[in-house]
């Protein structure tokens, strides 16, 4: 018994002179390289959210298992690292707020229908829609441009809450339209009105795996 307690008192003395652990990540802290990293495995709060980041993203992959998803989500978030890199750095505040939004972009109960959605031949031309989630709901925004530059050629905006069989309804300068969305589709179709005039054609867009419309390009 003496033995046991001699071999517990050095243990713990061990213990108490070993350096400060660091946190847990979804990385292994021992081979952490960059500001970043360190930083990360530095701060409790920022390694957590690090781990729950991972988890939402690991969750968001299995939405839609087949089709361009996988490859769309994994080029985002790979997108997204070398920006919190590049920017945040060693910035341990920023890290946290830039951890903060990006849990609750892949957390959105509206994520699967996120993305850039083309018809057309971009960049040369054609037509292509970004759809973003809309804060604080649950819905999404969906803008569409002429290709290939966005600025000062938007051809109209959704606004609104996808329902269960993928539709968004909404009106745009007085014309009823819907997109219908499917795994990788967004298909915008409006009644042929005088109020319908630009565009009463059914489109169909297809979602553009390595486009995102949340990070700068």
């Amino acid at each position: 018994m003496v033995r046991v307690a001699c071999w517990a008192g050095v243990a713990a003395l061990v213990w108490l002179a070993a350096p400060t652990a660091t946190w847990a990540a979804s990385f292994d802290c021992a081979k952490a390289g960059t500001p970043t990293e360190k930083a990360i495995c530095k701060d409790a709060a920022v390694s957590k959210l690090d781990d729950q980041v991972a988890a939402a993203f690991k969750a968001a992959q299995g939405l839609w298992p087949a089709g361009n998803w996988p490859v769309f989500i994994r080029n985002e978030q790979r997108e997204w690292l070398k920006d919190r890199n590049g920017v945040c750095k060693a910035d341990v505040a920023c890290l946290k707020e830039d951890y903060e939004r990006r849990l609750t972009f892949l957390t959105h109960p509206s994520l699967k229908w996120m993305g850039r959605y083309v018809a057309g031949r971009c960049p040369d031309d054609g037509v292509y829609l970004d759809v973003t989630p809309s804060y604080p709901d649950a819905g999404i925004g969906a803008d569409l441009y002429v290709c290939p530059d966005p600025k000062g050629n938007m051809l109209l905006q959704a606004r609104g809450d996808v329902d269960a069989s993928g539709r968004l309804s909404f009106e745009d300068a007085g014309c009823p339209r819907v997109l219908t969305f499917t795994q990788d589709t967004a298909t915008l179709s409006a009644p042929k009105t005088e109020r319908c005039a630009m565009g009463t054609d059914l489109k169909v867009f297809r979602r553009d795996p390595a486009k995102s419309p949340y990070l700068s390009e």
